[in-house]
């Protein structure tokens, strides 16, 4: 109650002049460092930066207002960037990209709205952290491949970018001196003022000073490709567009994509920023949010976004209090859009590809590749195989690629069993053993199942039960205790081993049964066939009814023990 208490004064707390000054000083931050680094993400999905510019508005302000967790930030991202490339490439040649960007960010967020209407936030938590660092990882490789054209001046235009890598290599005789001066001086800029306080500043600097160079020198008449080369940016805000219908079958498979991997960038991202003070983030909400940022973004020419973990991190350094920051974030680039467009327009695009690169770079962590590569030899694996598909297939099926990876990874782990047996030792103690090949002759045996009772496990339960051949009486009696998942599968074969059972004298008992395999078991007839006097639900009291599943074993067998003389002298 008190935790309740303190969370409902936190919410209910009078915005004070401390948090405005902290906010607007933060959304400034926040502008100055997400303007280029949007403009830079909308080159990677080959589109012209001022869509990033307006992404970097009316998504982060829409998320600001109405996010779950009000630090979040949401804007564009580097991995949805290239998934966004990807997407939209077949159509480049085609004409009218920027209607397909449209239609393409509004099934994104009809995708996401839908999803989080039916409380499918739960999903998220099925795609391993393996399979994401290697989607990630992939999809960093992918935008440092894709920017070296603009960071060397060499042109090279292949489907694939490994090809594309080997053309460059091939024609590094055709290199550009100063577009490959600028590249790395941005490069270098960025990594030293990373390790200053100037960091949140540091892409704004190093494009400040190598644009400065470039007009001082006059490398743009040299060669040195500009922003304004690519396409103006306007000085006015966006008008409202709407999307094209007879574009979203062709959109669809990339906006599903899209849409999975946002949410799941989204819900990691909700669970890393989490305050101890706050509520348990709510997923769910939290995708009708993205939705609505997405849908709304749609109608201002936006490109799909989601939670960016950069932004937020800046955000959150920067001294955010409020979700105020990140609307004020959003006015901020509206106005350096509106002030300083013509100015935008002189920037190189070679110190925007220095900052991808910088930015790729940060994405790949080897640390945790390390941790997962040692931990378990299925998520190695799912983490190269992966990281593999994001070099070799367009990357929106790369994410179906991952997803179905994380589903069989899951299935795998959830038929995974354990069978022991459990002596009995007195005093209410168990001693662990593994289980008997054959039961013995006319005594009960406690056998304990562990894992999910799902059709995989059940079926390789089977083969595992001990043999009851030649066996006179036998008796198991399997705990159940923690397992709900038992259906009709799982039913089969505790009716195969109660009839093996059966047919040899003995019988099947099952203890610490939970109340949703006791009504599996009703459903299906199997609670007849068994016996209710052979199936004990489970108690408050762990083992209870397993002792009374003992005690009970051991007097049927003293009954049929009994009775079988005089059946005999009969």
């Amino acid at each position: 109650m008190a935790h309740e208490m303190t969370l409902a004064r936190r919410r209910m707390r009078a915005y004070t002049r401390g948090d405005l000054r902290a906010d607007l000083a933060a959304g400034l931050t926040g502008a100055t460092a997400g303007a280029p680094q949007a403009m830079a993400f909308a080159i990677v999905a080959g589109i012209s930066p001022v869509y990033g510019l307006y992404s970097a508005i009316v998504s982060t302000i829409i998320g600001g207002l109405f996010s779950r967790s009000p630090l979040l930030t949401t804007g564009p991202t580097n991995a949805l960037a290239v998934v966004i490339g990807s997407t939209l490439a077949p159509f480049t040649e085609s004409g009218d990209v920027v209607g397909r960007l449209i239609t393409l960010t509004f099934l994104v967020g009809a995708i996401e709205l839908v999803m989080g209407l039916l409380r499918l936030g739960g999903l998220a938590r099925y795609v391993s952290t393996a399979v994401m660092t290697g989607f990630v990882s992939g999809a960093a490789v992918l935008v440092l491949l894709g920017q070296l054209g603009h960071l060397t001046g060499i042109e090279a235009d292949a489907p694939n970018p490994l090809v594309e890598l080997g053309q460059l290599l091939a024609r590094l005789n055709h290199l550009h001196p100063q577009t490959f001066a600028v590249g790395l001086a941005t490069i270098a800029i960025i990594l030293w003022l990373h390790r200053t306080r100037l960091a949140s500043f540091a892409t704004l600097v190093a494009i400040a000073i190598t644009g400065g160079v470039i007009a001082l020198l006059g490398w743009h008449e040299r060669g040195v490709a500009l922003v304004i080369d690519m396409a103006p940016i306007p000085t006015t805000l966006p008008g409202i567009s709407l999307p094209t219908p007879r574009y979203m079958p062709d959109l669809f498979a990339g906006a599903l994509a899209l849409a999975l991997l946002g949410l799941v960038q989204t819900a990691a991202l909700m669970q890393s920023i989490q305050r101890p003070e706050e509520e348990p983030p709510d997923v769910s909400r939290e995708f009708i949010v993205q939705g609505a940022s997405n849908l709304g973004g749609a109608l201002f020419q936006n490109m799909p976004t989601s939670g960016s973990l950069s932004r937020t991190a800046v955000n959150i350094k920067s001294g955010a209090r409020t979700r105020w920051a990140n609307v004020f974030a959003g006015l901020f680039v509206a106005l350096i859009m509106l002030i300083f467009g013509r100015l935008a327009e002189q920037i190189a695009l070679a110190a925007l590809a220095g900052h991808l690169v910088v930015a790729s770079t940060t994405l790949i962590d080897v640390p945790q590749m390390r941790f997962i590569w040692r931990a378990s030899v299925s998520g190695r694996w799912a983490m190269l195989a992966t990281f593999a598909s994001t070099l070799v297939v367009p990357l929106q099926y790369s994410v179906y690629i991952g997803v179905v990876l994380s589903l069989l990874l899951y299935i795998a782990e959830s038929s995974k069993i354990r069978l022991t047996q459990l002596e009995p030792l007195g005093d209410h103690r168990y001693r662990e053993l593994a289980p008997p090949r054959r039961l013995p002759d006319a005594q009960p045996v406690l056998l304990s199942l562990q894992g999910n009772l799902s059709f995989a496990a059940m079926r390789e339960l089977y083969g595992r039960l001990p043999d009851v051949t030649g066996v006179r009486r036998p008796v198991a009696i399997l705990r159940l205790r923690g397992d709900t998942m038992l259906a009709g599968t799982g039913v089969a074969v505790l009716m195969a081993y109660h009839r093996r059972l059966r047919a040899r004298g003995g019988k099947l008992i099952l203890c610490g049964v939970e109340a949703a395999t006791f009504n599996t078991l009703v459903r299906t007839g199997a609670l007849e066939l068994l016996g209710r006097e052979n199936v004990f639900c489970a108690e408050d009291v762990v083992f209870a009814s397993a002792e009374v599943a003992i005690d009970y074993a051991k007097q049927w067998l003293a009954q049929e023990e009994a009775r079988q003389p005089l059946a005999d002298a009969l």
